[in-house]
């Protein structure tokens, strides 16, 4: 199985950037809505099909917000709404372990793309990306279970899975293939 590109969206926060960000988290303004939705579709447009929590992840970092709180994240989540009501963003709710996670895509891009790992870990990469990649991994080899998730590591060039990828695998290989 060929796995396409993964291109990620890179940042370096500069003093403008963290300013700007700050008054976009703190103003409730449309404008300031809108900034906040043209970054998270800019974002997008390079990394999309993306989960919610890595978009504002990497919004949050152009700001040089090491963390995203509560404040952020609903601010974050208003610009989102904001795009997909504007039809600019897709979404469906993405299977998790353990919050309720957004699937956004725009609407020019196929839904699934199976990609490259790249700078994601396995809780950033859409459960039906990690499905797609299952269910040809499965087909070719016949394999299932740990032994699939291990070829899922051989095939995105990783010596062994993280620890914390299990429970993540085992919850997309329930919902798509079992």
């Amino acid at each position: 199985m060929e796995l396409a590109p993964f291109t990620p969206y890179l940042s370096n926060p500069t003093a403008d950037s963290r300013r700007d960000i700050a008054r976009q988290l703190i103003d409730e303004s449309d404008a300031s809505t809108n900034a906040l939705r043209d970054g998270l579709l800019q974002i997008l447009a390079m990394e999309g099909p993306t989960l919610s929590t890595r978009l504002f992840s990497l919004y949050g970092k152009k700001g040089g917000l090491e963390r995203l709180t509560p404040r952020a994240k609903k601010r974050f989540s208003v610009a989102l709404k904001k795009a997909r009501g504007e039809g600019l963003v897709a979404m469906e709710q993405d299977p998790s372990v353990a919050d309720v996670i957004a699937l956004c895509w725009l609407p020019s891009m196929q839904r699934v793309a199976a990609r490259e790992y790249g700078n994601r870990g396995f809780d950033h990469i859409p459960a039906s990306e990690l499905a797609e990649v299952m269910f040809e991994l499965a087909a070719q080899s016949n394999a299932s279970g740990a032994q699939l998730f291990q070829s899922m590591a051989l095939l995105y060039g990783l010596k062994q899975l993280p620890k914390k990828a299990q429970p993540r695998l085992e919850l997309v290989y329930r919902e798509y293939l079992a």
